[in-house]
């Protein structure tokens, strides 16, 4: 059975103090839940992002489905072009680019969800008011 232990810090200099010394007595990051009104950049707060390399696969697949998506496209359209190519190279990048950049932004969006934990099933409740109040909840479980 997991335990919260709950602690409301008015200062953000308490909190971060906090935090370091879980992270130093090898508590594991996922134990681990801030809430705050405004962010807190802590570096020793958790592993290092990964949502950069997220967002670059997440171009070159959209690059990819891009390229698939309009050499198919223009090859199964039967078009009487007069001699002109087929694929048009400024159509083609138009779309290329395009889809690079949403599908950067879906992978982007798709890890920061992740990372932000908005899918856990339970979330911390009962504390909107100290948070909303401009104070710190830092809630750690651990296991019984």
């Amino acid at each position: 059975m997991a335990k919260d232990n709950v602690t409301i810090f008015d200062s953000r200099d308490e909190a971060i103090a906090v935090l370091r010394e879980l992270k130093r007595q090898g508590i594991p990051s996922s134990s681990i839940t801030v809430m705050s009104s405004e962010p807190l950049h802590i570096e020793t707060a958790g592993s290092p992002s990964r949502i950069k390399g997220f967002a670059i696969v997440g171009g070159f697949v959209g690059a990819i489905f891009a390229v698939l998506l309009t050499v198919l496209t223009s090859r199964r359209v039967d078009i009487v072009t007069g001699g002109m190519p087929i694929v048009s190279p400024w159509a083609f990048g138009i779309i290329v680019f395009e889809l690079s950049a949403l599908g950067a932004i879906l992978f982007t969006l798709g890890r920061m969800i992740v990372e932000s934990r908005l899918l856990r099933r339970t979330a911390p409740s009962g504390y909107g008011d100290a948070v909303a109040g401009g104070k710190i909840v830092v809630v750690v479980s651990a296991e019984e």
